[in-house]
């Protein structure tokens, strides 16, 4: 089990934080702004900025000072994996962070689960792919499955208590 850095009540402000710039993107928005932070939601490639500015916004905290800020993707993973917050990938629960660290950046995103209650298990991202939906790079929500098949290096991490 892993151990909690954050509460449950936390952990949706979190997810609801993520799903409002997916909507706002989704609604047509190139932007989000909340708490003084501005998400780019109609290019790719802000992945860990995405996830970085989704903790800050949701808990309260200062920009740039989430405990697990980093350069890249990789190094934010890293960080997590360091301080004890893996989970196993077959034990996913709504608000965990999936990431790998392969290539120069790797990527990072946020697992949000049957969000809408329909079954759906989905990933809330910034990415330069151009799939999930919308289909253009960007902000976007992505099935679980489909996030998954992009690679086979991917890790998980939990820092809210487990349900």
């Amino acid at each position: 089990m892993a151990k909690a850095r954050y509460t449950s009540k936390q952990r949706d402000k979190v997810i609801g934080r993520a799903m409002a710039a997916v909507e706002k993107r989704i609604a047509g928005s190139d932007t989000f702004t909340v708490t003084g932070q501005t998400f780019a939601l109609n290019v790719g490639g802000f992945c860990n900025r995405f996830i970085r500015q989704v903790f800050e916004t949701a808990l309260g905290l200062p920009e740039q000072s989430w405990t697990f800020r980093g350069a890249t993707a990789k190094e934010t993973l890293r960080q997590l994996a360091a301080a004890g917050y893996e989970v196993h990938m077959d034990d996913l629960q709504a608000g965990d962070i999936l990431g790998h660290t392969a290539g120069k950046f790797g990527h990072i995103a946020l697992y949000v689960g049957d969000y809408y209650g329909d079954g759906r298990l989905l990933v809330a991202e910034n990415t330069s792919w151009t799939g999930g939906y919308p289909e253009k790079p960007g902000t976007k929500i992505t099935r679980l499955q489909t996030f998954l098949a992009r690679g086979n290096r991917w890790r998980a991490y939990r820092l809210f208590p487990t349900e």
